[in-house]
């Protein structure tokens, strides 16, 4: 079938997003895999991509042309587009989610937790490096990709990437409401211990768990969070629940003990 100039430039731009999304989840997983020592799909969706990375490097891409030849307007242009582009998906996902699924508070120069200037700079380096070196490479192979089996892979991709972003969206949207039932469980359990203790000062008592005490006196809620809310929960570590002021890591042990008694 014949192709138009346009649908094939279409297809190239589409592809751009789905091939740096890829790279985006790559970085990022093996980044977090590192510190964790174990392998991590850091990504927000199932499959093995990052959209904000090909909405990002797509919008670089179409404006970028005007910087290319100075690497330092580059870099510069870069790091500020896509700290802008972070502060707003952060922002539309915790208004979204009632989380907030990465926190920079602890970085020097942070605006409100949701960028940072050493991010930031790290974001300007990244790009200038991509330009440079890695985009030729990859948009050599993308035109290939485009003018031999560009539309069906398109098409193929967009269907699972939509089938993703429903399914993980639909799981998200329900795991404020999961993860406040059972952060209201641990600190009602915690309120119980801290009054039983109030009235018994033993050391065994003394030395007793939160945890303990819910396994004596389990809720008779219904606790658990499905796989893809659980993955949420592990693979953002710095993850901050806007519904609840129980931890994280209380959560996780409630969860990881729960499944061990089923």
């Amino acid at each position: 079938m014949q192709i138009t100039f346009l649908q094939q430039q279409i297809t190239i731009w589409i592809l751009y997003f789905f091939a740096y999304s890829i790279v985006g989840w790559l970085w990022e997983s093996s980044y977090v895999s590192v510190r964790t020592h174990k392998w991590t799909n850091s990504g927000f969706l199932i499959g093995p991509v990052v959209p904000v990375y090909g909405f990002s490097m797509m919008a670089l891409l179409a404006l970028i042309e005007p910087f290319k030849q100075n690497i330092l307007s580059l870099f510069i242009f870069s790091a500020l587009l896509v700290t802008v582009i972070e502060y707003i998906t952060s922002w539309l996902m915790e208004k979204l989610f009632k989380a907030r699924w990465w926190d920079y508070s602890k970085i020097p120069l942070n605006l409100n937790g949701r960028v940072a200037l050493p991010i930031s700079l790290f974001w300007g380096f990244g790009v200038v490096i991509i330009v440079k070196f890695i985009h030729p490479i990859i948009s050599r192979m993308i035109e290939q990709i485009a003018t031999n089996y560009g539309i069906l892979t398109v098409v193929i991709m967009i269907a699972i990437i939509m089938f993703d972003c429903g399914f993980t969206i639909a799981n998200a949207l329900a795991f404020g409401a999961a993860t406040k039932r059972i952060g209201d469980t641990i600190e009602s359990t915690k309120l119980d211990l801290k009054n039983r203790l109030a009235a018994d000062n033993s050391l065994l008592n003394q030395n007793k768990s939160w945890l303990e005490e819910y396994r004596q006196h389990p809720s008779d809620e219904n606790l658990s969070l499905n796989f893809v809310q659980r993955r949420l929960l592990k693979n953002f570590p710095s993850i901050k629940l806007n519904n609840t002021s129980t931890s994280v890591p209380d959560i996780i042990k409630m969860l990881d003990d729960l499944r061990k008694r089923k």
